[in-house]
């Protein structure tokens, strides 16, 4: 499944990230507090825009994959794939999809968020229908 770039994560990114700058600064006022907490209200929208292949990355996920052996594959813009990935679970709505991913080693644990429309609306519906229930497809 392509993963694209999801108008609705960037709207809740920018809508999340506007609220928390208002509400930071009518609570600390004009203060060396509060543009220590714009520089990282700010860091937080442009590691997230990076994260939802908003701005230039190119370790942003633009493919998953699953086989036959229950297996999962991550791959990157930049070449790059995590393999054999395991499901550990996951959240499914209509709206988006949150799994989580588990290797054998820790720092190769992920979490992939999948908004309805950055993927193909047959595909996210085949998706969520596994998830729930994944012994359909056996």
């Amino acid at each position: 499944m392509e993963i694209a770039r999801s108008l609705r994560i960037l709207v809740y990114l920018s809508i999340l990230h506007i609220l928390m700058l208002v509400t930071m600064l009518s609570l600390l006022g004009v203060s060396w507090w509060s543009l220590l907490v714009l520089i990282m209200i700010m860091l937080s929208g442009l590691y997230y825009g990076q994260q939802y292949q908003w701005l230039n990355n190119q370790e942003v996920l633009d493919k998953i994959e699953r086989d036959t052996s229950e297996k999962w594959y991550l791959s990157y813009q930049n070449g790059k794939q995590s393999s054999g990935l395991t499901l550990a679970s996951s959240f499914v709505t209509p709206q988006f999809v949150i799994m989580y991913f588990y290797n054998s080693a820790v720092w190769q644990r992920r979490t992939v968020t999948i908004v309805h429309d950055a993927v193909d609306k047959e595909l996210f519906r085949q998706l969520r229908v596994y998830l729930r229930d994944s012994k359909t497809f056996l």
